[in-house]
Parts: structure tokens; sequence; C-alpha cells
């Protein structure tokens, strides 16, 4: 079986063209450096799009001149330089991500992906707690609600049992299912608030910059630090012979 040798790809019988590079196969074998190569690099060029330097001085000449035109008393022409301001700022950030090089357009790309995390972040925390809100209220107005039952249950069970009228279980039973009602239901306001201030936690978690906290180094151990043999465990904890007590010689009479 024969082989081209320009790529090494195989050739079929009597082929005079080799099926994969397309070259003659009795062509004599192209060497790397007979073969020109001419490095081109391309940069993108983007129409309608200005430097967001240009973009950025545009929109702050055109904030002050808002601001000094309203306070000269023309408030109609100066709320149109301020909202052309407002309208600049998108094609400051298109610019900006188009040519990230210069430190303006960095800084401006970064505060604006902030600004958007964390308006996002306000956005869903004000969701959360206004679902936790509306909970709230409706299970305040239950526990009310059930407060009120359970007083006068307890109202009635006083005056059934004094006299002994034969209802005093029941309203103890409804008395004491009021109790289990109300528990359950402040448990439940306790896990809503819970679930609010967690997915504010969680939001807010996504946000902030991830801290790198570096270990402190390991000092060595030292002949002070070396832990204690059981030999000289024993030496320490062995008590010492207490000295022997003169006897006393016994007074004569």
């Amino acid at each position: 079986m024969d082989l081209c040798s320009h790529c090494g790809g195989t050739l079929p019988a009597d082929a005079t063209f080799c099926p994969s590079c397309g070259r003659r196969t009795d062509a004599p074998p192209v060497t790397p450096r007979d073969v020109p190569i001419d490095v081109q690099h391309a940069e993108p060029r983007y129409f309608g799009l200005a430097t967001p330097v240009l973009v950025l001085v545009a929109a702050a000449a055109l904030l002050v001149l808002g601001i000094v035109l309203i306070a000269t008393g023309a408030a109609v022409v100066g709320l149109v330089a301020l909202a052309a301001a407002v309208c600049l700022l998108p094609a400051f950030l298109a610019g900006a991500r188009r040519w990230p090089e210069t430190r303006v357009a960095q800084v401006g790309v970064s505060t604006a992906d902030r600004v958007r995390d964390e308006a996002g972040v306000a956005g869903e925390s004000i969701s959360a707690w206004s679902r936790a809100g509306r909970d709230v209220v409706r299970l305040h107005r239950e526990q009310f609600q059930l407060r009120r039952e359970r007083d006068a249950k307890v109202r009635r069970l006083g005056v059934a049992y004094y006299s002994d009228d034969g209802h005093a279980d029941e309203l103890k039973a409804a008395a004491k299912e009021l109790d289990e009602r109300m528990a359950s239901n402040e448990r439940a306001l306790q896990r809503t608030v819970a679930e609010a201030r967690r997915q504010s936690r969680k939001g807010r978690a996504t946000v902030v910059p991830t801290e790198v906290i570096t270990p402190e180094p390991i000092e060595d151990v030292t002949a002070a630090d070396a832990p204690i043999t059981r030999d000289e465990l024993q030496t320490e904890v062995e008590p010492k012979p207490k000295p022997a007590a003169k006897k006393r010689q016994a007074r004569s009479r």
C-alpha cells in the first residue's frame, strides 16, 4: 500500500493525485522552509462606537452643563443635558467592553458589574422580605384570633368547672387544641423569618469578594513544648516520702 509523501495518507492504486491533500503523487515533497509564512494580526474595528474615554468625558461635560443650566434657571435645557449624559452611559460601557485596555474602561466595567450585582441582590432581598412580610401579617392575624378563642374557652372552662355542668373536659380539650395550634403558628412564623434571612444572606454571599486567609506558619516543636514521657509523668506524680516522726519517750512518773 502506497502512502502520500506530503500528508502520509493512503493512496489507491495508480493514483495521480492524493485524495487527502490533493497534491500530485509524483511531485517532490515540500519542506517547511520552502513555504513562506506571512503572519498577520487582525484588529477588530467597531463602527458606531467611540472610545470609552471620549464618551466618558462627553457624559461628564453634559452632566456639569445640565447642573449649571438648572442652577441658572434653564431647567428644561438642563434636564435635557442630564438625560443625554445618562443616555451616554450605555455607550460608555459598550465601548469599555470593546476596548478594555485602558484603566478607565476596566474601572467602569467593574463598577457597572458590581452595581448590577448589588441591584440584583437588593431586588431578591426585597422580594424575599416582601413575601415574608405578607406571611408574617397573616400568621399574626391567625395568632390573634386563636388567642381570643383560647381565652374564651378558658373563661368558659372556669365557669363549667365550678358549676360542674359536665362540659369541663370538652372545653379543656378544645383549649389544649388551641394551644397546640398557637405553638404551630409560632413555629411557622419563626421559620418564615429565618427563611427570609437565609435568602438575604445567600444573595449577599454571591457578591462579597472572596477573602484569602493565609494560614499561620507552624512553629517547630522545641524541648519545652515536647510531650512529657511516661517516666517523667510518674516521677512528677509520685509523692515524696515523708520524714519519719520522732518517737516520743514516755514520761516516767
